[in-house]
């Protein structure tokens, strides 16, 4: 099993604090609309003289809290979902030999820029990128392009089309960047950055116009046999591995 370094993440304090603010909503939907409605009983069964207007100002606030509440509650399923896929991403990735380094969740700042990674995994051979998309269906687009296509079929075979950003920019970016951060602290160490697609259920079509150098998986031994197999030109020893890591963790 390899050597594992957790990092505080942010999409799990995200998702955390999303959480919160959905379980609040809700709770403050169900106090006004509470009022609002005992008031109007009150009303309506004569043991009140107040006016109407109270309890309809009560169960307006009331709906608007419920739309307030539906938002938060998508926001939430979106974040659940990337928890999701870093954490089965991550049991994958403990498959692989002890010579291996995970860092979960480790940051790059680079000219006031700050970019959370999902993984990096550090073995001789190189620095491992990792982005973990937990999307199913068809996902299709061009690597030039800004964003993607993700279709899903629902019951009685109804289709259902988003947009979603393309992540091999994003992956790129990092690569980019931690690349320019390495030549800064003397780190020699090849980095190669890949997008891996959580759900091996999922159909990828995907046209790699731009030739942006960022692999592409969505299969377990794709990933693993990878990362295992890269050829990189320079050799990662156990000094420059302990610099990467206090890199990550400065």
């Amino acid at each position: 099993m390899p050597r594992l370094v957790k990092i505080k993440s942010q999409l799990k304090q995200n998702k955390n604090k999303a959480f919160l603010k959905t379980a609040l909503a809700i709770f403050l939907v169900l106090v006004f609309a509470g009022v609002g409605l005992g008031m109007l009983f009150a009303i309506l069964t004569k043991k009140s003289t107040m006016s109407v207007a109270f309890p309809i100002v009560f169960i307006v606030i009331a709906l608007v809290l419920f739309v307030v509440f539906l938002v938060l509650r998508k926001n939430f399923g979106i974040l659940k979902s990337g928890v999701r896929g870093e954490e089965a991403t991550l049991k994958i990735l403990r498959n692989l030999p002890k010579e291996y380094t995970i860092l979960t969740n480790p940051v790059i700042l680079n000219r006031g820029i700050t970019m959370e990674l999902d993984f990096v995994v550090i073995g001789k051979n190189g620095v491992f990128i990792v982005e973990s998309k937990n999307y199913r269906g068809i996902i299709k687009g061009k690597t030039s392009k800004q964003n993607w296509k993700q279709v899903k079929h629902g019951k009685n075979d109804k289709v259902y089309e988003k947009e979603i950003s393309n992540p091999v920019k994003q992956s790129y970016r990092q690569g980019r960047r931690m690349a320019e951060m390495f030549k800064d602290f003397d780190i020699t160490a090849d980095i190669y950055p890949i997008v891996y697609f959580v759900d091996d259920r999922s159909e990828l079509k995907i046209l790699d116009d731009a030739e942006l150098g960022v692999e592409i998986f969505n299969k377990e031994k794709q990933l693993l046999d990878f990362i295992q197999s890269a050829d990189g030109r320079h050799t990662v020893n156990s000094s420059e591995l302990a610099k990467i890591i206090r890199f990550f963790k400065r």
